[in-house]
């Protein structure tokens, strides 16, 4: 039983740092066997932990956390540990001054690939006028696809459209063999937030010049880009695009022909021997299908891969509502 609470604890210790939606959380699962001491270490390892603290979560999210611990550990038990209401009541007056900031961090941790990268994100789907500062589950779905199919980006170059706050890209940077990353967003609030998180997540990375960096021999540039305008980006010397990533970047129509044309564009650059992956959290199978339709008509063929499952996955998402993962594709 001992094993089983470890193993739970495990997994609670990364939903909570990567700020996992709480009605994703199997609160049933919590052991009903666990010693005082085993209650006191669900606390260390998550509102406790030393991650949250020196780059806390959004203070609302670890409240509700708590609240939740805390009505499960009471269905099960007569007493439940001191430093649960403690902490309860020490997050309770953070609020306040919570409420003033913009900004809050996530933390991602797998510790079969050795990976912990911590986000500074926003706490607002949408800021300063994008939707790219914070971290969305297409992203995470699609790190996670590659990172278990690196036969994809293994010594490839790639490029993102929409990259956001960079998670997708830096998962890649961590995990795989690739050969050089060139992440692009439209808001340079992004691009800025990007610099922030690779300086916070990779010790021993050389800046070489503002947004282009050398890490362990791999190359990785960060770059403002404005779908419409690719072709008047100056692209890096060492990046000649093998694979296209994007996610999240299908949810409004309006921006679908600037899109197409920057994907027309670097599949026209690379005389057709590139390819894409697109990842799209579906919340609206007509606006998704539309853009389907539109890459169809620039004679690209388009072939759905399979999510990786809960079960098998290396970083947590949230799946209320269904991602899809497309491979895109065109003969010269």
């Amino acid at each position: 039983m001992k094993e089983e609470s470890e193993k739970y604890l495990e997994v609670l210790k990364r939903q909570f740092l990567c700020g996992y939606p709480l009605h994703c959380i199997d609160w049933e699962g919590i052991p009903t066997d666990l010693t005082w001491d085993q209650q006191k270490l669900f606390v260390e390892n998550t509102v406790l932990n030393s991650l949250n603290k020196q780059y806390p979560l959004k203070i609302s999210y670890q409240l509700n956390f708590l609240k939740r611990l805390l009505q499960n550990l009471e269905k099960s038990y007569d007493e439940v540990h001191d430093i649960v209401y403690e902490s309860y009541c020490a997050v309770q007056t953070l609020v306040a001054k919570d409420a003033t900031e913009k900004y809050a961090y996530k933390h991602y941790l797998q510790p079969a690939l050795d990976v912990t990268l911590t986000m500074r994100e926003s706490k607002s789907f949408v800021a300063e006028g994008t939707t790219g500062l914070c971290s969305w589950q297409a992203s995470i779905a699609l790190a996670d696809y590659l990172v278990q199919n690196s036969d994809i980006v293994n010594n490839k170059c790639i490029l993102e459209l929409g990259a956001g706050t960079g998670l997708c890209g830096m998962i890649l940077l961590q995990c795989c063999d690739v050969r050089h990353i060139l992440l692009t967003d439209g808001s340079i609030e992004c691009i800025e937030l990007m610099k922030e998180n690779v300086c916070r997540n990779f010790k021993g990375i050389v800046e070489l010049c503002s947004g282009e960096y050398e890490f362990k021999g791999r190359w990785l540039n960060l770059k403002q880009l404005q779908w419409d305008a690719i072709d008047k980006m100056k692209w890096p010397n060492n990046n000649r695009t093998d694979i296209i990533l994007a996610a999240d970047v299908v949810y409004d129509d309006t921006v679908f022909e600037a899109l197409t044309h920057a994907i027309d564009f670097v599949f026209k650059l690379r005389k057709d021997k590139c390819e894409m992956l697109l990842a799209a959290t579906v919340r609206n199978e007509y606006t998704l299908q539309k853009f389907l339709n539109m890459l169809s008509a620039l004679e690209f063929m388009v072939v759905e891969k399979d999510v990786i499952p809960l079960d098998r996955c290396n970083f947590y998402w949230d799946r209320t509502t269904p991602v899809k993962i497309f491979h895109i594709t065109r003969n010269s």
